[in-house]
This record gives structure tokens, sequence and C-alpha cells, in this order.
């Protein structure tokens, strides 16, 4: 299982990952979900993915030998020169169903779904940042000022605090602290989900990619984040008044 996060603000994006791939009794593997593009002052694309891994890694493999072939005849159509990013994420759609037109066949055969799903942001010049969520099928949704986030993966555990902490006007920093909690919640709930955490925040306009970390199980901070929020919710239970079930009035009803 995975999960993976895109974060819309106003001061720019924030992309965050889980590295686990599988997680049996005595069988734990690990793999990066998150590639990120950059041509400095022209664009910062990032790509986070989940689903069957074999799939991901063919989408991926598709759209770096597109990169390869375009450095020798910048004509040819590949991710960072499509001149929006609604054509760039159409294009990382196209390579979906490239994918899927070779193996769907032979992947149901064998009993199995065409699981791929893709978060793609960034910014090219230009334009504001922009997140999206690309879907098996090639399509894809992006977030918006109202829906300012995005999750592929497991996503139940981590969505509580995202709807209660943040927002589009969230500050970056922040938006970085609420999306580890998403992470750490997630982890905690679902041993398939897993560190090393990979992060990159991007600020709006800067069109680079500078802010990146790469967060494994003993990181001081990860741990920090994860044991006062913890603390923070048990110390929270506490301070709060106890139900008073002397007053039917308040939605108690009194036992027989």
């Amino acid at each position: 299982m995975t999960y993976c996060l895109g974060m819309l603000c106003r001061a720019g994006a924030v992309f965050l990952s889980d590295s686990r791939t599988s997680a049996g009794m005595d069988n734990i593997t690990m793999c990066s979900k998150m590639r990120v593009y950059e041509k400095p002052g022209d664009r910062v694309i990032c790509i986070l993915s989940s689903g069957n891994l074999s799939l991901t890694q063919a989408t991926i493999a598709l759209i770096d030998q597109d990169l390869h072939l375009g450095a020798a005849d910048e004509s040819h159509e590949q991710l960072t020169n499509r001149p929006s990013f609604y054509e760039t994420v159409r294009y990382v759609g196209s390579k979906v169903r490239e994918v899927e037109q070779r193996d769907r066949a032979a992947l149901e055969a064998d009993g199995f779904d065409f699981n791929i799903h893709l978060i793609v942001g960034g910014q090219i010049a230009g334009f504001a940042p922009e997140v999206h969520l690309i879907y098996p099928q090639g399509n894809s949704i992006h977030a918006t000022r109202d829906s300012p986030f995005l999750q592929i993966g497991e996503r139940k555990y981590g969505k509580p605090i995202l709807d209660r902490g943040f927002s589009y006007e969230t500050g970056l920093a922040d938006a970085v602290k609420v999306g580890i909690i998403s992470i750490d919640s997630t982890m905690t709930s679902n041993v398939a989900v897993g560190p090393p955490i990979d992060i990159l925040c991007y600020e709006r306009d800067s069109l680079a990619a500078k802010l990146r970390a790469h967060l494994g199980e003993d990181d001081p901070y990860l741990q920090q984040i994860s044991h006062r929020w913890q603390d923070g919710i048990v110390k929270l239970v506490n301070e709060m008044p106890a139900p008073d079930f002397s007053k039917p009035a308040l939605g108690f009803a009194t036992a027989a």
C-alpha cells in the first residue's frame, strides 16, 4: 500500500510520500514514490505514484525515455516542454494509457486490476502552482482553493487532520507539519505505509526544488512531530470537560 499527498497553498505547494511497497511478516520492501523534475527558472514538476509498482515504474520509464530523446530533439514531446501544466498532465496521462494498452490484458488474465494513480504538481513560469490527480484511465482532476489537497493510496487515516488543519491559506511550514502528521497517522494505523518519508516544499514562483527532505524511521524531527502529536491529543482529551450524564437535555439518557 501507499500514501501520497499533494497540498496546494497560496504560498506554493507541498508534496509528501511514504516509501513502503510491501509489508509481509518477514519481507518489508521500500521504494521511493516521488520523482522531481526541475528546469531552474522555467518549471518544477513533482510526480507521486501509487498502485502496482510495475505499472508506475513503467510509466516513469516512458517519461524518462522521452526526456532522453528530447535532449537530442527539442521538438520531441516530453514532460518538460509542454506549454502549460494542463498539457503536462495530459502528457503524463497519455503515458498511463500507453502502459494500459500494453499491459492491461495480461494483468487481468492473471487476476490483477490495472491499478495506478499519480499526483502531478508544481509550477511552470508564467502560471500559478497546480496539483493534479491522474486516474488509471489517464484523465485527471485538480486541487482548488476550496479543495486544496489530493491524496492517493491509503487515504482515510490521514484525511481528518487535513480536513481540520489545512486550507489554501495555510503557510508552507505549517502545511509541511500537517502533511507529516497526516502521514504519521496513516503509518500508525496501517503497517503497509511506512518511512522513509519524502518531502518537497515548493515555494511559489521560485521555479526551483530547493526545499526537500528524506525522513527515515529514526529521524529526530519525524519522531518529534509524531510524539508531540500523540501527547497533544491525550492532553487535549484530558483537558476537555467530562460529560454530565445527569442532564438528558444535553443528549445523555438516564439509565432506567
